[in-house]
């Protein structure tokens, strides 16, 4: 019974022990992890928000009228395919972790196969996501646009222009996608500084083609 309770013992004070091994992140931790986080969320809207101050401002009011449903068609759509984000940013950590304690020196990539591998993985199936949601964005925006703005009001200027916005915003929805899912992974990595300098690039880039191409009156440069 002595060797019972001193095993007993022993198992209580290992719990007590792991307990005490796994810390909690403190309020200002998970704050200086959270704020950065947020720049995945908001690069689409922010761009989108470039777009609409930039057209309200150079464009007439039917381009500005057509923007903001085809902004909703975009915007609202994307959340559709949000689910790549968070299942990035769980089995690059899950990865990490798996090789951080499979290997003491995980920090270069040949000591990383697990976080490799996912990562690619990742990005090929993003893009893969992106051409196909592209794809179907491009074949029902018509519809969508026109439940947005209703059948019997709708202007056909409004409408070809919103069409035309939606259309050009679907090219880019592989690389947006892949983008998303890269920031995601950098999260998943603890890297919380790159998705920042992802959505400070990207709106400055928006914000200076917007200046320049908004007012052009070529079919294949102009607009936002």
């Amino acid at each position: 019974e002595r060797r019972k309770d001193a095993a007993t013992d022993d198992v209580g004070v290992a719990a007590t022990s792991a307990t005490r091994a796994v810390e909690a992140p403190s309020i200002p931790e998970i704050l200086r992890f959270v704020v950065p986080a947020i720049g995945v969320w908001l690069c689409s809207p922010v761009l989108s928000m470039i777009d609409t101050a930039s057209v309200g401002l150079l464009s007439g009011t039917a381009q500005q009228a057509a923007l903001n449903p085809a902004v909703s068609v975009t915007d609202y759509g994307a959340l559709v395919v949000a689910f790549m984000y968070t299942a990035t940013t769980n089995l690059i950590a899950a990865a990490q972790q798996h090789d951080a304690s499979s290997s003491p020196d995980s920090s270069s990539t040949s000591n990383s196969p697990r976080t490799t591998k996912t990562l690619i993985t990742a990005l090929r199936l993003a893009l893969v996501v992106g051409s196909i949601f592209g794809a179907f964005l491009t074949l029902s925006a018509k519809t969508l646009i026109q439940a947005l703005i209703g059948n019997d009001s709708i202007d056909p200027t409004v409408l070809a222009a919103a069409l035309r916005y939606v259309r050009i915003r679907c090219l880019g929805m592989p690389a947006a996608l892949v983008i998303g899912t890269a920031q995601s992974a950098c999260l998943g990595m603890q890297d919380v500084k790159s998705p920042l300098y992802v959505l400070l690039t990207a709106a400055i880039i928006n914000f200076c083609g917007d200046v320049l191409l908004v007012r052009n009156g070529n079919p294949w440069l102009g607009g936002a």
